[in-house]
C-alpha cells in the first residue's frame, strides 16, 4: 500500500493527483484532513511528525511511503526523527524521502544538513530508501518575484539548477507506482539549465512585461548560513512543501 505525506500542500497534492489518475490505492496523511481532497482511491487519516500511538496507527498497512520533509523550524529533524520510528514501529518498509540537493551534514547552509541528518536516520534504522535530492523549486523564485517585485538572496554570481515542482512530483509518483526499481538509491533532481538570479528575473521581466530585479544581500548575516531577507530562500522553500 501507498502512503502520501503532505496532501494539502502543493507537491504531496500534486503526487495524490498522480497516483489517483493510474487507479491505484493509497492512503493520504495530513495534519488537517478536513483540507485533503477526497478521493474514491484513498483513505484519508490523521498524522503529524512525531511518534505517538496515533501515528504508528495511521501509518500502518502502508508499505512505500511518501515523506515529504517537515516545515522548517530548529525542531524539525528531530520530528523527522520522531516520524520514522512511527514509521518503523507501524511496519513501514519503504521510505521516498524529498531531500535537498547536496544535503551534507558539514553544509554552511541550514537546509542541508538537516535533510543530510534525515537520510543519515531512515539509513540507520534499516529502512529501504529513495532520496529525492531536489534543488530550489523554480516555483518557490517565480512566486517570490510576482509577489514583490525582486528576488532577495545571498547568491552573488552562484547560479542554481532550479526544478519545477511538478517534475518533482512526477519522478515521486512514477517511484511509489514502481518502488522496486528505485530501492536504496539517491536521485538528484534539476531543472534543465543553470540560471543566476539576474537571469531569472531578467526572464521573468520579459515574460510579465514588468520590471522585476535581484537584491544581492551577500555578505550579510552569513554566520547561520541562512539569508537574511524575510524573503529569502530557506524558509519559502521549506514551508512550501511541508504537510
Amino acid at each position: 500500500m501507498i502512503g502520501i505525506t503532505g496532501v494539502t500542500g502543493k507537491l504531496g497534492s500534486y503526487v495524490a493527483d498522480l497516483v489517483d489518475q493510474q487507479g491505484i490505492s493509497s492512503i493520504h496523511l495530513a495534519r488537517s484532513p478536513e483540507r485533503a481532497k477526497v478521493y474514491a482511491s484513498a483513505e484519508i487519516r490523521k498524522m503529524v511528525y512525531a511518534n505517538t500511538p496515533e501515528v504508528v496507527e495511521a501509518l500502518k498497512g502502508i508499505d512505500v511511503l511518501l515523506m515529504v520533509s517537515a516545515r522548517e523550524n530548529p525542531e524539525r529533524v528531530e520530528e523527522h526523527k520522531s516520524f520514522l520510528d512511527a514509521a518503523k514501529l507501524a511496519g513501514v518498509q519503504h521510505i521516498v524521502y524529498t531531500s535537498f540537493y547536496g544535503a551534507d551534514e558539514k553544509a554552511t547552509f541550514t537546509l542541508s544538513r538537516d535533510h543530510a541528518q534525515t537520510e543519515a536516520y531512515i539509513k540507520k534504522l534499516g529502512f529501504t530508501y529513495t532520496f529525492l535530492r531536489d534543488n530550489f523549486y523554480l516555483d518557490f523564485f517565480i512566486d517570490i518575484a510576482l509577489e514583490n517585485g525582486e528576488i532577495r538572496g545571498p547568491a552573488g554570481r552562484g547560479r542554481v539548477s532550479a526544478v519545477a515542482r511538478k517534475d518533482t512530483s512526477r519522478v515521486a509518483a512514477e517511484i511509489l507506482l514502481n518502488p522496486k526499481e528505485w530501492e536504496n538509491q539517491t536521485l538528484n533532481l534539476t531543472g534543465p539549465e543553470d540560471l543566476s538570479m539576474e537571469e531569472i528575473v531578467e526572464l521573468l521581466s520579459k515574460e510579465t512585461g514588468n520590471a522585476i530585479t535581484y537584491v544581492d544581500e551577500s555578505g550579510r548575516g552569513r554566520g547561520s548560513g541562512r539569508p537574511p531577507s524575510a524573503r529569502g530562500y530557506t524558509s519559502g522553500r521549506a514551508s512550501s512543501r511541508g504537510p
